[in-house]
């Protein structure tokens, strides 16, 4: 478990991630600074040197979900 308590409950989240679906399959969520903004190729510019996964907490209990950029959490 992620050691993080759901502040709606206080039940024990479960660590995980919010997929991206893609022609090339699934990714994991990224975040990136500033606005979007629009690429004919890619759909969107993106500096993917300061790109941060995003890890996503879930509670068991209520559903709440919380999800934090480029910090690891335990799952």
């Amino acid at each position: 478990m992620s050691d993080v308590k759901c502040m709606r409950c206080q039940s024990e989240m479960e660590a995980g991630f919010v997929a991206d679906i893609t022609q090339a399959g699934y990714l994991q969520q990224k975040w990136y600074r500033g606005r979007p903004e629009p690429s004919f190729w890619t759909g969107l510019k993106v500096d993917k040197e300061h790109a941060a996964a995003v890890t996503t907490l879930r509670c068991p209990q209520c559903g709440y979900l919380e999800s934090y950029a480029g910090r690891v959490l335990e799952g």
